[in-house]
């Protein structure tokens, strides 16, 4: 098994990519910490595989995210990979009809955590003596389209962050890339399009010159290379897995 050994935070695991990428690691060997605002979502995920544990955290709060490490700590003794999934959309919108509040927990989410895990997780990753953070960007931070821009901007800085983070944390050993999906059938479909969310899929799948939104399974997929030892000499990269979207 290509993770055996491993021990994995992966956040926003109750549903979607995280679902699945909390689904593969363990099929690969990994003790997983399933981590989502919504506990009962991620303890149904860690209910059904081996040696994994549910726990909320809000990752945008930077006690709650000190607390979710803390007790990742003491239920699974360490972790060695981190997997940054969780993320909020927008609903699509010009520029400026985007609410102040609705950008303040777009930032606070989707860019602040960083932070927070640099605060209260890369330090373990260091004692430890090294590790592999995965950051799920998006395809939209390097093709963006009319109507998300403030989504695309907070995912844009997921991938600066990721080739920073590569560079300055490459003498601790910890290995930073970026997984770059399409759109996949998951929860923001519904906060994105609503009532309109046929209509929206149709819009999108005609950019993706593969013809179909991307699955769970497919970020997994990357995922569990990009976590591997087979990945050892990997890092700083943003991996696209969108159906070829970026060059469609």
């Amino acid at each position: 098994m290509r993770l055996a050994g491993k021990t994995a935070i992966v956040t926003g695991a109750g549903a979607g990519f995280g679902e699945g990428i909390a689904r593969r690691f363990a099929q690969e060997g990994a003790r997983v910490a399933c981590v989502d605002i919504d506990v009962s979502s991620a303890q149904r995920v860690a209910s059904t595989l081996p040696g994994a544990i549910g726990v909320q955290c809000d990752i945008g709060n930077g006690d709650a995210y000190a607390a979710m490490v803390a007790e990742v700590v003491a239920r699974l003794g360490a972790f060695d990979t981190i997997v940054n999934n969780a993320a909020l959309t927008q609903k699509p919108a010009r520029i400026a009809k985007t609410s102040e509040a609705e950008l303040d927990r777009l930032l606070t989410v989707n860019i602040k955590s960083y932070w927070h895990m640099a605060v209260h997780a890369l330090p373990l990753l260091r004692k430890r003596g090294g590790g592999a953070v995965i950051n799920i960007a998006s395809v939209t931070a390097m093709r963006p389209r009319p109507g998300m821009c403030w989504y695309q901007a907070t995912k844009a800085a997921v991938v600066s962050l990721t080739q920073t983070m590569a560079a300055e944390l490459a003498p601790d050993r910890i290995r930073v890339n970026a997984i770059a999906p399409a759109m996949g059938r998951t929860a923001m479909l519904d906060a994105m399009f609503g009532e309109q969310k046929d209509a929206g899929i149709e819009r999108v799948l005609a950019t993706i010159p593969l013809g179909r939104l991307a699955e769970p399974d497919d970020i997994a997929a990357a995922a569990v290379y990009l976590a591997s030892d087979e990945a050892s000499f990997v890092t700083g990269v943003v991996l696209p897995v969108d159906g070829g979207r970026l060059v469609g």
